[in-house]
């Protein structure tokens, strides 16, 4: 199974993640200059809600220059079931994405039809940081809009996912700047809070 393993803090201040994209303690561990990247998402589900009733999430995600498709299941902790493949629209995904060992049953699925529930428009700032024990993780600063049923509400917050090696240096770091900037951890996906958008909550 491909596994993410991420932890994401609100910050909800252009200025604020400016600042922390800033602190020594990222600058010092960056393997190179941030990229930023602008991305729009679009989630969907089928009318009966398959997808959100097994607590999963698939998206279609333009990423830059590239389309990707993504589906995500619950897991324990900051772990969840990924994978990932380029792909313009999900008929096109849904095989190679089973293939990499998503779940199965989501073939079944795809002989519904695809609803868009809502989405997410955002720049994503970029940068890889490697630590002293050889981990590395994915720093990621997303500043922009989530999408529900003509509804907006603004998105800024930051994100680290592991990429190689132990977690224990990557959630240190993430302590430290919940420790001095004040910072709450977000539980809830983009996806479970654009949903709750569209869906008036």
């Amino acid at each position: 199974m491909g596994v993410e393993l991420e932890i994401k803090l609100e910050v909800n201040d252009l200025q604020l993640l400016d600042c922390i994209l800033c602190d020594a303690r990222v600058r010092g561990k960056m393997t190179g200059p941030f990229a930023y990247v602008p991305m729009q998402t679009t989630y969907f589900d089928t009318a009966d809600r398959q997808l959100s009733r097994r607590r999963w999430m698939l998206r279609v995600r333009a990423e830059g220059e590239t389309s990707v498709v993504t589906m995500k299941t619950a897991a324990e902790g900051y772990e969840r079931g990924e994978w990932s493949v380029q792909a313009e629209v999900l008929d096109e995904a849904i095989k190679p994405l089973v293939a990499q060992g998503a779940p199965k049953e989501l073939e079944q699925i795809a002989q519904s039809e695809w609803i868009p529930v809502c989405g997410a428009k955002f720049t994503r700032i970029l940068a890889n940081l490697e630590f002293s024990d050889g981990s590395r993780c994915e720093l990621a600063g997303d500043i922009g809009d989530l999408i529900g049923a003509g509804r907006y509400a603004p998105l800024c917050e930051l994100e680290l996912e592991l990429k190689d090696g132990s977690a224990d240096a990557m959630l240190a770091l993430a302590e430290e700047l919940k420790a001095s900037y004040g910072l709450k951890e977000e539980r809830r996906s983009k996806f479970a809070r654009a949903r709750a958008l569209a869906a008036g909550e």
